[in-house]
């Protein structure tokens, strides 16, 4: 008696939810895939996404695979992850989590955009150039450490004109002011080196000086 009853009320909300067209005698005419809608995209080429979707249209929505769709516009450029939600009975909804850029890489000559995940993105936009400039080897493997770090202590990167990576294993950071900061290569001092600095960085008994060296330990050395 209850499977009965839950049969007919599956079969009321489905038939109740959707407009059928009668004109439509065939099913998976009716459950093709029509519309695409994407979501949250800021820098996203959507013209470029809308246009690789195109084969999966008129496609049956019951058949086509989530990870076929989502890999179709994985390697567009600023796509971290997708979200991928079917709308009954003919439309896709796709909702993309893209990267986010948070400085620039020098390398040969070439500026890169990088993200906090240390994601390349070579296809430069002018619109990011006001994010700081990273010169270094290798710097996409180590930037995203540091950058956190940054962000945990609350450093005004808005400040930041470029940095420096060293292969020792340290980082200079150039503001826009003109001051440098230098660090030193020991992970373990590199925080409280930051937060000092903070400290001391609106303190007028400073303002006089352009250079702020952290690489000797449990000192600041001012020039």
């Amino acid at each position: 008696m209850k499977k009965k009853l839950f049969l007919w009320l599956f079969l009321f909300i489905f038939l109740t939810t959707f407009y059928f067209d009668l004109s439509k005698t065939n099913v998976s005419e009716f459950f093709a895939i029509k519309n695409f809608e994407i979501k949250n995209t800021e820098n996203t080429d959507i013209d470029l996404a809308y246009s690789k979707l195109e084969k999966f249209k008129n496609k049956n929505i019951f058949l086509i695979n989530n990870n076929e769709i989502a890999s179709s516009i994985t390697d567009l450029d600023f796509v971290k992850d997708i979200g991928i939600k079917k709308i009954y009975p003919d439309k896709i909804e796709i909702n993309i989590n893209e990267h986010k850029i948070v400085a620039l890489i020098s390398y040969k000559e070439n500026k890169y955009m990088l993200s906090k995940e240390g994601h390349i993105i070579k296809n430069y936009d002018n619109k990011f150039n006001s994010l700081p400039l990273i010169y270094g080897k290798n710097t996409e493997n180590y930037f995203p450490y540091f950058y956190k770090l940054l962000n945990d202590i609350n450093f005004n990167l808005n400040k930041i004109k470029y940095l420096k990576y060293f292969e020792s294993n340290r980082w200079d950071i150039f503001l826009k002011d003109g001051k440098l900061i230098k660090l030193s290569s020991d992970e373990s001092e590199i925080k409280d080196s930051l937060a000092d600095f903070i400290g001391v960085y609106s303190d007028k008994k400073f303002e006089q000086y352009k250079i702020f060296d952290f690489r000797v330990k449990n000192q600041l050395i001012l020039k």
